[in-house]
């Protein structure tokens, strides 16, 4: 192997190394954004379904008010 050919493997080496670490930091990064998107999600939605939980009763209540309502004005 000549010194050139050599000095070439050397660079294409070390080329290598950087773009596998580059690679590396991109999979964390996305790994990362994934699980905090997760958790976002799960930040929106709990709420949402622990509040229809605790209010469904109301709108129940709501709903049959409303349907009496409807009810007395289609009498008269």
């Amino acid at each position: 192997m000549n010194p050139e050919e050599k000095l070439l493997l050397e660079r294409t080496l070390k080329l290598s190394e950087e773009n596998n670490l580059i690679l590396r930091k991109i999979q964390k990064t996305t790994k990362r954004a994934a699980i905090w998107g997760f958790i976002k999600v799960i930040i929106v939605v709990t709420p949402l379904v622990i509040g229809y939980f605790y209010l469904q009763p109301y709108f129940k209540d709501v709903v049959e008010t409303y349907n009496t309502a409807i009810d007395l004005l289609n009498i008269n």
